[in-house]
């Protein structure tokens, strides 16, 4: 009982200080708004369209709308840089990105499941995440502006340790409400409202957050020089067009993943949410080492290194049938290993590219060709297994989702190796600059 009386004294140091109760806030808006984003996106949303009796290239697509939808962030700059004040606008279109997409899930309520539930669902989710991608560049602006330079990579690695932590509880949770349900509607309906739930919680928190001060210049006006400044800049320019063909190539394959686990191999979702706990452990598990790794080796090699790891997972899932799902428990062991360091190496390595001034104009082309490359993905991948054979033998059983998962590893593994190179006049990574 002295124990705990012991601790209260600290909560309230790190609530009365500034800094820290900053710090605090956004670790809980990444605990409630990713939990709330896994709930309406991958084996959830496909789980839930493949119910609704939607087509396989339907589903693949929808499966990363949510980032794809992020190419209407790009025209995010022509709003977002003459704003001295975005909160109240960025919390707006959280709030009404979020109630699109959850509200889904109330359709065939109304309309039964049918072509009409099915429109209505892609008109719904594909609108509010074209909303998330344009709040998704302020938001990243706002928080990384709300740290110093030297505190942002010890910070980002808190916080992602702590939402992956909420990724893997809620994974386990909803995967058992799914099979308890018997994979019914009414477990969709739990899961979706949760969501919801977890979404105006994240808003209520975001409200308690200062915004920081933006740099704006009232006196400059939209130029098409200015709008293409970053393809200007070659460092950032290669580095998005290496995420443009890493993602692009990925996704061919990635896009279809929960699609073939739930109806070709007829897996329960709490297996599919086990593995997705596998991954998510090897995330958390790795975190600090890798940390460790940018210090020693460098942010570019440690990025390499962390990108092979994670691509692995996609040879794995060539050969994986309803022969040997044993698979399945190895390779997130690669996937999130490898994914630990390399979307935060993502995040540090492309700030340390982005000049001061004009950063909304930089993410917002960053998550245009993101989100491009991840929807040519899918089509891709659709039209690849449109004209590929079906080849039935000891090794493959689903060959075309299986080839395309071989495709996706033969094209990263020399995008990856073939993309970045060391430089001696780098500058000092965000970690290597913490003193």
């Amino acid at each position: 009982m002295i124990s705990i009386v012991r601790r209260w004294p600290d909560l309230k140091a790190i609530w009365r200080d500034e800094e820290r109760r900053k710090s605090l806030l956004f670790i809980f808006n990444g605990i409630f708004i990713n939990a709330a984003v896994i709930l309406t996106s991958g084996m959830f949303l496909s789980g839930y369209l493949v119910l609704l009796g939607a087509s396989d290239f339907i589903v693949g697509l929808m499966n990363n709308s949510m980032n794809w939808a992020a190419i209407a962030g790009l025209f995010s700059y022509l709003i977002f840089e003459r704003m001295a004040q975005r909160k109240r606008f960025l919390l707006t279109l959280l709030t009404v990105s979020r109630i699109l997409v959850c509200s889904v899930v109330y359709l065939p309520l109304l309309f039964g499941i049918g072509n009409t539930t099915l429109a209505l669902l892609t008109v719904m989710t594909i609108g509010g995440n074209i909303l998330w991608g344009i709040f998704s560049v302020g938001f990243t602006i706002w928080m990384m502006n709300s740290f110093p330079s030297g505190a942002r990579s010890a910070f980002i690695f808190k916080r992602t340790f702590w939402l992956r932590i909420a990724f893997t509880l809620t994974n386990i949770a909803m995967g058992f409400v799914l099979d308890w349900s018997g994979k019914s509607y009414a477990g969709f309906l739990i899961v979706f409202t949760t969501s919801l739930v977890l979404s105006l919680a994240d808003t209520v928190v975001l409200i308690g957050v200062k915004e920081p001060k933006y740099e704006i210049d009232r006196s400059s006006r939209f130029s098409l020089k200015a709008f293409f400044e970053p393809l200007r800049n070659k460092p950032y320019l290669r580095f998005m067009l290496f995420i443009f063909l890493y993602y692009a190539s990925l996704t061919l394959s990635s896009s279809f993943t929960s699609l073939y686990l739930v109806r070709y191999l007829e897996l329960d979702y709490k297996l599919i949410s086990f593995v997705t706990v596998i991954a998510n452990l090897f995330m958390i598990l790795c975190i600090r080492l890798w940390r460790q790794a940018e210090g020693k080796v460098g942010l570019v090699k440690a990025f390499k290194l962390t990108g092979l790891l994670a691509i692995l997972e996609f040879l794995l899932y060539a050969f994986l049938t309803s022969r040997t799902t044993f698979l399945l428990f190895l390779a997130p062991v690669f996937a999130g290993a490898g994914n630990s360091g390399f979307n935060i190496f993502v995040i540090n390595y492309r700030y340390e590219l982005m000049p001061e001034k004009n950063r909304t104009l930089y993410e917002g082309w960053y998550g245009a060709l993101f989100g491009l490359s991840l929807l040519i993905g899918p089509m891709l991948g659709s039209l690849i297994m449109g004209i590929m054979p079906e080849v039935q033998n000891v090794l493959f059983e689903h060959s075309r989702f299986q080839f395309l998962y071989l495709i996706s590893f033969c094209l990263a593994v020399p995008i990856l190796l073939l993309a970045f190179r060391e430089r001696k006049d780098r500058p000092l990574s965000t970690s290597e600059r913490i003193p």
